[in-house]
């Protein structure tokens, strides 16, 4: 059987204008001033935040002076009218016992019971001392001392009313002093914390801004980081590209050699590759208990069979592959019976099938090694590309994506 060669991959390079190391190093230099300026920014709005909360601490001790400057005027006010209060009953009490005193000189005068004391009121002013005169006199003295006594608190309470009068203007006069003084502070006070306000919202717009302009600044040189290292990789990419476009072109020859060999075999001139295999048909033989006389030996792989059209495919692709690299692909497991499925499922549950349902146990899958079992490896590259053309391919379940991730695994389809 011929091969027909294999098309060769084509993949044009992007032209890509990456930015300059040198740009890539002022954006990044751009981007440390412009974080440096927002943090210094930012120690200027704490400092002039604490600046206000010391003038707001200010204002508040003020406020509390002129509270208590009020009380002391509200208490002076109230002390000038308890003052008054008492000089109205001071009065009160002298009006009433000058009223007693009138009552009883009229009486004295009328009444015969004290007329005795009353003649001797007289006698006694003629200088005529008698019982009765001494009695009248003692009469007088009384009415002189509550005379004297009323009078004596009428002064006095004269004197504590104007001593409360004078207090209550002092207390006044200072009370409205404090409250000017406590106003004035408070409108300093007030005057300052706007100022301080003021420019502490404008640190904080100035700090925004600083970070603002350092958040860009950053983006940009990631930014031009990102597109240097893009353009790197295309790069590389595009040099791989070409790398696999020469690989493929060269595997496309390999191929159509290893296909004119294999039909030279097949006529009987050239090395084995197993096509003259004596196997028989697989069909009833349960999974995994197929006899190794109805199996095929694979080329290059000793120990190893598979199912007699897998194996004619596999000697085909495994020469193919000879001639890309330089040597036979290396098989590390091939046909599984029941009891090899069982030790698997055993050994690794995570990564075995059920025994009894293997694509080994049919004869149609293999694992493969020196390299292949490396996922994006020069081997695995070209067997996705090429094994196809036999008939083999990697199952979509064994993909990265899809679920157990098996490099290694690959599959006769026919």
């Amino acid at each position: 059987m011929s091969v027909g060669a294999v098309a060769p991959l084509s993949a044009a390079a992007a032209v890509v204008q990456p930015p300059t190391p040198e740009e890539v190093e002022q954006a990044r230099r751009a981007a440390q001033a412009s974080a440096a300026a927002a943090a210094a920014a930012q120690q200027r709005l704490e400092a002039a935040q604490a600046q206000l909360d010391v003038v707001a601490s200010e204002a508040n001790e003020a406020l509390e002076r002129y509270q208590q400057a009020v009380e002391a005027h509200q208490a002076a006010q109230q002390r000038e009218v308890e003052e008054q209060t008492r000089l109205d009953a001071a009065e009160t009490a002298l009006s009433r016992g000058q009223d007693d005193l009138g009552r009883w000189a009229s009486q004295a005068y009328r009444s015969a019971e004290v007329m005795p004391q009353y003649t001797g009121m007289v006698r006694l002013l003629q200088r005529s001392a008698t019982d009765e005169t001494a009695q009248a006199m003692a009469i007088a003295q009384r009415l002189g001392a509550s005379r004297n006594n009323a009078v004596t608190d009428y002064e006095m309470a004269q004197r504590r009313q104007a001593e409360a009068a004078e207090r209550a203007v002092e207390a006044r006069q200072a009370s409205q002093a404090r409250a000017e003084q406590a106003s004035k502070a408070k409108e300093a006070v007030d005057a300052l914390v706007a100022q301080q306000s003021a420019q502490v919202k404008d640190l904080t717009a100035l700090q925004t801004a600083a970070t603002g302009v350092a958040r860009n600044d950053a983006t940009r040189a990631d930014n031009l980081a990102t597109a240097r290292a893009v353009a790197d990789a295309e790069a590389a990419a595009a040099a791989a590209r070409a790398a696999a476009e020469a690989q493929a072109t060269a595997a496309a020859q390999a191929r159509s050699t290893a296909s004119s060999a294999l039909d030279a075999t097949s006529a009987g001139a050239g090395p084995s590759t197993g096509g003259d295999c004596a196997g028989s048909s697989t069909a009833g033989y349960p999974n995994g208990l197929i006899p190794r006389s109805a199996l095929c030996p694979l080329w290059g792989a000793s120990g190893h069979v598979l199912r007699v059209d897998a194996a004619e495919a596999f000697n085909r692709l495994s020469q193919a592959y000879a001639q890309e690299f330089s040597r036979p692909m290396c098989v590390t497991d091939s046909y599984r019976t029941l009891t090899e499925q069982i030790d698997v499922k055993r050994r690794k549950p995570d990564l075995a099938a059920t025994p009894g349902t293997s694509r080994h146990g049919l004869g149609i899958a293999v694992d493969l090694g020196c390299g292949v079992q490396n996922f994006g490896s020069p081997q695995f590259i070209w067997l996705k590309r090429n094994a196809a053309l036999f008939g083999w391919l990697h199952p979509a379940w064994a993909e990265r994506a899809n679920g157990p991730f098996e490099p290694w695994h690959w599959e006769y389809t026919g």
